[in-house]
């Protein structure tokens, strides 16, 4: 089995979702290679409670409906491997509310 080495993860909050990062717009996360899932769990476990019930659905395991996830500028829904797409060093996150004009 091939070993996971270390990656960091750059996770950006937009608007409102920087409350249930602590008031940060920039949070990194370093660990053995990581799935989106598994930065999502990490996040969850850093940030309690609030992150979950803003950021996650009810069993906490993947994004709200209505909060806009991309890796590297991407819809994570558009990437083969969804929610269990193997991230590389560097890879950034970011976390947006919804959004509306007019």
């Amino acid at each position: 089995m091939e070993e996971r080495g270390i990656v960091k993860i750059i996770v950006k909050g937009y608007f409102n979702l920087q409350k249930a990062m602590e008031n940060k717009s920039l949070v990194e996360v370093e660990k053995a290679a990581a799935t989106i899932r598994e930065v999502l769990d990490d996040l969850s476990r850093r940030f309690g409670r609030e992150f979950i019930e803003t950021i996650c659905e009810p069993d906490a395991r993947q994004p709200a409906g209505h909060i806009m996830l991309l890796v590297n500028g991407r819809n994570y829904l558009t990437l083969p491997g969804k929610l269990d797409t193997e991230l590389k060093d560097g890879d950034e996150i970011a976390l947006f509310p919804p959004i509306a004009g007019g």
